[in-house]
């Protein structure tokens, strides 16, 4: 074992006579020592127990909470006093100098004590010091951490960088193997910086173990204007398809990154190095996992700081000043109950998912032991939709003969065509003008009676009365000035809300797919086969065999294989549609 911080594990043999020297009671300390550390590391993890936030008291001041933490090494780290610090006084400042951002880091430091002088020592080596003092140094860096070495160490793999500039950076991380047919979290670190506009990404590619209607897998996210964090985690609910034994990357043509960032597009291929076992169920899932786990992976990570804050910095005349702090950016943290990353619950995440408005609410929850996680994903009906019915016309009005100022004028009941209910009705007249065309004015036309005026329109007002019950209307006009001609024509516009339903209904495309498309199974064996229909809330199917004598098939879709080999063809027909099918085949040898 190359950590020497633990192994080789070495304790004293004590005896009658044995003669004790400076090597014997460091030997003694350090058995002692390399227990408990590396008990801490592999039983609780490593982070921040507890305490340790940081504040901004002013634009150049932070105060660090007293608390105790668990460093990478197993070894505590216990900050006794909060502490009250300035930028400039901080280790690391002249790093951080013109820069954006940077990082207030935690680390396990020494301070020998007590120096005295050394009795039976060679010339030169006679002063000693009595005592070591164990605490904590603090200090600034504007490197962001080595993604990779600090996720692995958090129990997460296949890390993969998607993209990286001053502005923003994304890591991907994928589970190494999921459970066929179970849903499983695709998580990509965000980092960004105080200026950074609103983050909109897409990953895309052709993906073989996650179910999809076109054979491509994509994880599409939108920041939200009103998001402040700096550091975050999108998270993405991917269901497994129901295939298993097998080994494959994430994207194995690669995939394809379309990231916008205000005005800023990017757009390119790239290889995500991310390859996942999809085990056939949880038992095996669990073996596949415990095979993996080593000393070597648990101990990951002996370097890295614990990474208090994220500070965003503004350069003004020389000085620095902050602009906001991002506690515990990389959630290197352990909650007390469960007892750090080897155990219990570590983190809980959530996602929303936009429903029909006709569609029930749900929920779905996704516990990963392996990384102590669980997800919840809600999904919300959208408010509910209106479709609207409209109907135009026209309606001769007759003026009145004699003087017309002030005079008002009135219609027949007329029906609008859109049946009884509630509509809205907008009204215009109809006036020819300058070069002969006909044009419409809506609204008050006194706003057209001034010399400067470009038209000369009727100063007239329209309204109108709806008789919802017959669904009819009736219109009026009030002539406030003389009108030329006999008649004016009004145009009426009316609409009327209904409900969306069927529309969304009608228009929505339903799809089915089964899985596994391929398969094998022995003569007279059985195998499960799995429908999904996407679309349409009836989600029932039946299941048929193409085939006369090739088997026989449940309502549940489990297949039973006929004594005979051969290639048999399976058809799902969905309820909702009979003209919808889906084949599968299964080759029984």
């Amino acid at each position: 074992m190359s950590n020497a911080d633990f192994f080789p594990i070495e304790r004293n043999r004590y005896f009658y006579g044995k003669l004790l020297t400076v090597r014997d009671f460091e030997i003694e300390q350090r058995y002692t020592r390399q227990k408990s550390q590396l008990l801490n590391r592999l039983r609780f993890g490593a982070g921040v127990v507890c305490g340790l936030g940081v504040t901004a008291v002013d634009d150049t001041t932070l105060l660090i909470e007293s608390g105790m933490a668990l460093d990478y090494r197993g070894r505590m780290v216990v900050l006794e006093e909060p502490a009250l610090r300035k930028l400039q006084m901080l280790e690391g400042q002249e790093e951080i100098q013109d820069r954006p951002a940077a990082y207030l880091c935690l680390r396990y430091d020494e301070t020998d004590l007590e120096p005295v002088n050394a009795v039976g020592v060679d010339a030169g080596e006679s002063r000693q010091f009595n005592m070591t003092r164990e605490g904590c140094r603090l200090y600034l860096t504007a490197q962001p951490p080595e993604y990779r070495s600090l996720l692995e160490a958090q129990g997460l793999a296949n890390i993969c960088q998607l993209y990286s500039s001053q502005e923003l950076t994304l890591v991907l991380s994928v589970p190494e193997a999921v459970c066929a047919g179970e849903e499983f979290s695709i998580q990509v670190l965000v980092v960004k910086n105080e200026k950074t506009p609103p983050v909109h990404f897409r990953l895309e590619g052709e993906c073989v173990f996650a179910e999809s209607e076109n054979g491509r897998l994509a994880l599409e996210f939108r920041e939200s204007p009103e998001e402040k964090r700096r550091v975050y985690t999108a998270s993405f609910q991917v269901k497994a398809r129901q295939i298993s034994e097998m080994d494959s990357q994430l994207f194995p043509s690669n995939g394809e990154l379309d990231l916008e960032l205000g005005s800023h597009h990017y757009k390119n291929y790239i290889e995500v190095d991310a390859k996942c076992r999809l085990c056939r169920n949880q038992e095996q899932l669990n073996a596949y996992i415990r095979s993996l786990d080593s000393l070597d992976r648990r101990l990951r990570g002996r370097d890295l700081p614990v990474y208090l804050a994220k500070l965003e910095l503004i350069s003004s005349s020389g000085s620095m000043f902050l602009a906001s702090v991002t506690n515990l950016p990389f959630r290197q943290s352990m909650d007390k109950k469960s007892g750090g990353s080897s155990g219990g619950l570590e983190t809980v995440t959530t996602s929303v998912r936009s429903l029909e408005y006709w569609q029930k609410p749900d929920v779905k929850t996704v516990y990963q032991p392996s990384a102590g996680s669980l997800h919840f994903d809600f999904g919300i009906p959208a408010p509910e939709q209106y479709d609207y019915a409209v109907a135009h016309g026209t309606v001769e009005m007759t003026m009145p003969g004699g003087l017309r100022v002030n005079s008002r004028v009135y219609s027949e009941e007329i029906a609008h065509g859109l049946g009884p209910g509630a509509v809205d009705v907008r009204l215009s007249l109809e006036f020819p003008d300058e070069e002969g065309e006909t044009a419409l004015v809506y609204g008050n036309a006194e706003v057209f009676r001034n010399k400067k005026s470009p038209e000369a329109v009727p100063w007239a007002e329209a309204a109108a009365v709806v008789y919802p019950q017959r669904g009819t209307m009736r219109i009026g006009l009030w002539l406030h000035d003389m009108v030329e001609g006999n008649r004016l024509t009004v145009h009426y516009f009316a609409q009327k809300p209904e409900r969306d339903t069927s529309r969304i209904l009608a228009q929505r495309k339903i799809s089915l797919t089964v899985t596994p498309e391929f398969a094998r199974v022995s003569c007279g064996g059985s195998l499960q086969f799995q429908g999904e229909i996407t679309g349409s809330e009836d989600r029932q199917i039946h299941w048929s065999i193409r085939e006369e004598n090739g088997g026989a098939i449940d309502r549940n879709g489990i297949y039973r294989a006929p004594e005979l080999p051969g290639t048999y063809e399976i058809i799902a027909t969905a309820n909702v549609d009979e003209s919808l099918h889906a084949s599968a085949f299964v080759i029984v040898e």
